[in-house]
């Protein structure tokens, strides 16, 4: 079971990152007002530091260390309240183009898929005892 964990903790991490890089490539492709726009908006910086803070615990869940475990569910509510509070203030002009519809219809239901699955594995008794 310990391996199955951290198989489904690389690929939730791995789907991460290709919304990241989705998020990334989106905003270079529609931004019409320069870099500029990007260093002063507080939501890409939230962002950014999330970002980090989200693989730097997947890195304690691959590990198997308790502050991995006790910070991944606090880490998706924040996804979620991130990703509505950025749209409420600043929302994001998409391009629609096939790397969009392969994030938004593929990517991103599998990389919630897999967060469900992380968060069940982690109540389960056999992944919990593995943590030290």
């Amino acid at each position: 079971m310990k391996n199955y964990f951290i198989k489904a903790v690389i690929v939730k991490s791995l789907l991460f990152l290709l919304i990241v890089l989705w998020g990334g490539y989106n905003f270079t492709l529609v931004s019409t007002n320069g870099s500029t726009k990007y260093f002063t908006d507080v939501g890409n910086i939230l962002f950014l530091v999330f970002s980090i803070i989200y693989m730097v615990n997947s890195f304690f869940l691959i590990k198997l260390k308790n502050l991995g475990k006790l910070t991944y569910l606090p880490l998706i509510l924040l996804f979620v309240f991130l990703g509505f509070i950025g749209e409420l203030f600043n929302p994001m002009q998409i391009k629609q183009d096939y790397f969009y519809l392969f994030t938004f219809y593929i990517i991103s239901p599998l990389f919630f898929i897999m967060q469900g699955v992380v968060v069940t594995m982690l109540m389960s008794k056999s992944v919990q005892e593995n943590f030290h």
